[in-house]
């Protein structure tokens, strides 16, 4: 993985660490946009990392509604 996708793992890592669900959502959309900013775009593969990353600390109940989600965003590219 690039060196700058990494720094911006990291930083949604870092930013997600002990957020349920609906404080996630914002840090995530927000997230997304600076993604878009600055045209970085990831693999499918670098993809299904990130959805690892982001349902690594949830609840059960966080990641059924995290999969009610996925379809909404994927409209956006990552995830």
């Amino acid at each position: 993985m690039e060196p700058k996708k990494q720094e911006m793992v990291l930083l949604l890592t870092k930013n997600l660490q002990g957020k349920n669900i609906n404080n996630a959502l914002p840090v995530l959309l927000e997230w997304k946009q600076t993604m878009e900013r600055e045209n970085i775009r990831f693999t499918p593969e670098e993809n299904q990392l990130l959805t690892e990353i982001f349902m690594a600390n949830m609840t059960p109940e966080g990641r059924k509604q995290f999969e009610m989600l996925k379809p909404f965003l994927k409209q956006y590219r990552h995830f």
